[in-house]
């Protein structure tokens, strides 16, 4: 029986050795003309305290890891996050955005064009991890928040007997 409202479906408690995160975060927008192009427009998003009210710990083995996708203006915030889900932060990385003709992709941003997205490494433990991953990889950008076939592979291979 469970004494709360399990936020996580039909995903087991306690089981996960690798979870990857990519949260709805909120932006703040500076005009009306980013709207079309913004998360809110795509799907539902949280607040920052949302975010780190989730019990994505409650998912996870006893050594877990996690990655968390995150945005350039909210890399911080991202690292705040997993720290307060009760993970510590171990390192990053970036997917250099493609087109479809294998050029680097011309995003959003409000001081830099973003062509990455930046994501974190976090563990809770001593989790086996191999040494074979690098911290960058290419990868077709697609839809809002979609992320590419890479970003699964390089989780694989970073635990490749996490389940």
């Amino acid at each position: 029986m469970r004494l709360f409202n399990w936020p996580w479906g039909n995903l087991e408690p306690h089981t996960y050795d690798f979870v990857m995160s990519d949260f709805a975060w909120n932006y703040k927008l500076r005009s009306s003309r980013g709207e079309r192009k913004s998360a809110q427009a795509q799907y539902k998003t949280m607040s920052l305290e949302e975010i780190m009210a989730l019990p994505v710990l409650d998912l996870c083995s006893r050594t877990p890891c996690t990655g968390c996708g995150a945005t350039n203006p909210m890399l911080d915030k991202a690292i705040a996050v997993m720290r307060a889900q009760g993970f510590d932060f171990k390192t990053a990385g970036t997917w250099l955005k493609t087109t479809k003709h294998g050029k680097i992709g011309f995003g959003t941003g409000y001081i830099l064009r973003s062509s990455n997205e930046p994501f974190i490494i976090g563990t809770r433990g001593k989790p086996k991890t191999t040494r074979s991953v690098r911290s960058g990889f290419l990868g077709l950008a697609r839809e809002h928040s979609r992320k590419p076939e890479e970003a699964y592979r390089a989780a694989e291979l970073l635990m490749p007997n996490a389940r």
